[in-house]
């Protein structure tokens, strides 16, 4: 089993970029589909890139598997549509992970993206390029991979381009 996880930004600036990390997300997991009999996508589905990702796994039919930070992390979706798209990925999912706090923190998000990080054979990191704002950001899951020398793609939301890390390049 091949698992393909995902941490990202949760805001993009425009719509241009919002289709390019949802393109980019099902391509990969498709080039992984590829080379790989069995391959899981592991997800936090918070908004933005966990939940483009997340969409385009159940789109390709593949198995989801998800971390839920906090109890109350549905309150998290403040916008109808946010809280729908939430709910929809939450009941595809094969298999939840409840992370044992009770209320929104930086150790919660901290400890779901450690979660996916841990959980993932290949993570796909849609990042800005710049360091994280607070405890568990997009800039320390980079930190965190590449201190552990591990496989890894970077879909720039600046540059709108994809990079392969480690021996993620078999991907390419």
């Amino acid at each position: 089993m091949f698992r393909v996880g995902i941490v990202g930004h949760r805001y993009f600036s425009n719509p241009e970029t919002t289709l390019f990390v949802a393109e980019q997300c099902a391509a990969i997991l498709e080039r992984a589909r590829q080379q790989h009999r069995d391959v899981v996508a592991v997800s936090a589905i918070a908004e933005g890139a966990d939940t483009l990702f997340a969409e385009a796994a159940v789109k390709l039919k593949l198995p989801l598997e998800i971390v839920r930070p906090f109890e109350t992390y549905a309150d998290d979706f403040v916008s109808g549509p946010a809280k729908g798209r939430y709910l929809s990925l939450q009941e595809s999912a094969r298999k939840e992970v409840r992370l044992n706090y009770e209320a929104r923190s930086d150790l919660a998000y901290k400890a779901a993206m450690d979660w996916v990080i841990q959980q993932s054979d290949l993570v796909i990191i849609v990042w800005d390029g710049k360091p994280a704002q607070g405890s568990g950001g997009t800039g320390d899951a980079v930190k965190r991979i590449t201190s552990e020398n591990r496989p890894w793609v970077h879909v720039d939301v600046e540059q709108l381009k994809v990079s392969f890390h480690r021996s993620a390049r078999i991907l390419e």
